[in-house]
């Protein structure tokens, strides 16, 4: 057990008067038998020597569990503030004896208790006893706040790195994965991507297949932040168009070699993505296939229409998953809107009056109306971009949100694309 020790210090000019107050004061300790505490040592000086002491004193050990302190008639206020303040910088309890306490009663909440010379013994004796104590707790409790501090000081650190690798990370990811959006003459296309995270789980690949033909491909990796993150790097190494001839791939083709690809290089591991492959052309032809991803929707000023028959297992759950594409011609006043699921969470549900639409397609088209007779894919994503924003808990949204919109506003006399 830690050895406990009270200083005791008077005014040089007390001489050995004091004694009498440490006597009776130790005479009144509470009684040692049953297993009571021990009588602290007490170890004398003069007043300024003890608080030369005190101020330069830095290890706690040799600091004492507490003060018992006495000042001459009358009493040099400069000696009493010098007293208070080391006591205080130092955080040891005290009784101080003084003529009239009242002055300085305000120090008893930081545990330095004034008292006046004729104050009880057992009184003095209590007070000591007490804030000896109480000096064993508040130095425990010192202790842990330091390791507390130290481990904090260590966490802040560590998510220091950690956000400065998840920066690194999205950076890296943005260059791996990211392309500028290809110009195509009578194709305009509009990107959304909204991550939960630095790092972003959904992917949005954007092509030029050469003879005024556009490539999309959407994935939703499974999960969030980093491994969904990995995955569509993955996925974005693992996407092929074209066969070894140049041959453009249709859409059924390309979802089928990533998905055998996926299944190959991540075996027992539990890596799933949802993705959609489309192609569409300067005259408005579109073909797309979907791996259990949100249909492609159609939008007009007058109607909706979704994809839905473009269908197929997530990737990388069978190496014999099929796909099936399906076909469609965008008019001139039409627009084509692929998202992630992410952007469910943000939509409302709306009971679609036309049985076969999903529930958010609707509100898809009210969105899509809403923009007055500029219906261009920019404006579109502008409107839902606002969205995301005026919702409740945006800064923390659920899910990764990804969304392309696209037009062939120059397609009169639409051909069929040969997909």
């Amino acid at each position: 057990m830690e050895e406990r020790f009270i200083s005791f210090a008077a005014s040089s000019s007390l001489n050995g008067s004091a004694q009498h107050w440490l006597r009776t004061a130790m005479d009144h300790w509470p009684s040692q038998g049953g297993g009571g505490p021990a009588r602290p040592i007490v170890r004398e000086q003069a007043m300024e020597p003890f608080l030369d002491t005190l101020a330069a004193t830095t290890n706690r050990r040799d600091m004492p569990h507490a003060a018992f302190l006495a000042f001459a008639l009358p009493e040099p206020a400069a000696m009493i503030d010098r007293a208070v303040e080391c006591l205080r910088q130092c955080r040891i309890p005290a009784v101080v004896l003084v003529s009239d306490p009242a002055p300085w009663r305000a120090f008893q909440r930081e545990g330095i208790l004034f008292e006046r010379f004729d104050a009880p013994p057992d009184l003095l004796a209590a007070y000591l006893f007490a804030l000896v104590e109480r000096q064993g707790v508040v130095e425990l409790l010192e202790r842990e706040a330091a390791v507390t501090r130290r481990c904090e000081n260590s966490i802040r650190e560590e998510m220091d790195r950690l956000h400065e690798e998840l920066h690194l990370a999205a950076s890296i990811q943005r260059e791996f994965t990211g392309a500028p959006t290809p110009n195509i003459p009578g194709v305009s296309v509009a990107t959304l991507l909204r991550p939960v995270n630095f790092v972003n789980g959904d992917l949005l690949c954007l092509r030029d297949l050469g003879d005024g033909r556009l490539a999309y491909f959407m994935a939703d990796a499974a999960g969030h932040g980093m491994p969904a993150a990995l995955l569509t790097m993955v996925l974005s190494h693992a996407l092929t168009t074209h066969d070894q001839a140049g041959r453009a791939l249709k859409p059924t083709e390309v979802l089928a070699l990533l998905n055998l690809r996926l299944c190959n290089h991540c075996r027992g591991s539990a890596w799933f993505a949802t993705a959609q492959y489309g192609i569409i052309s300067a005259a408005g032809d579109v073909v797309v296939a979907s791996a259990g991803h949100p249909p492609a929707t159609i939008l007009s000023s007058t109607s909706v229409r979704e994809l839905s028959e473009a269908g197929g297992p997530v990737l990388g759950l069978s190496p014999d998953a099929e796909y099936t594409q399906e076909e469609d011609t965008l008019g001139p006043d039409e627009m084509l809107v692929a998202h992630t699921d992410g952007l469910e969470e943000a939509l409302p549900y709306v009971i679609p009056e036309r049985r076969g639409l999903g529930l958010h397609a609707p509100y898809l088209h009210a969105l899509f109306t809403a923009c007055d007779n500029e219906q261009s894919p920019e404006l579109l994503l502008a409107r839902v971009t606002r969205l995301l924003d005026e919702q409740s808990g945006s800064l923390h949204q659920r899910d990764d949100v990804s969304m392309l919109a696209i037009t062939a506003p120059g397609a009169a006399a639409p051909m069929r694309l040969a997909a």
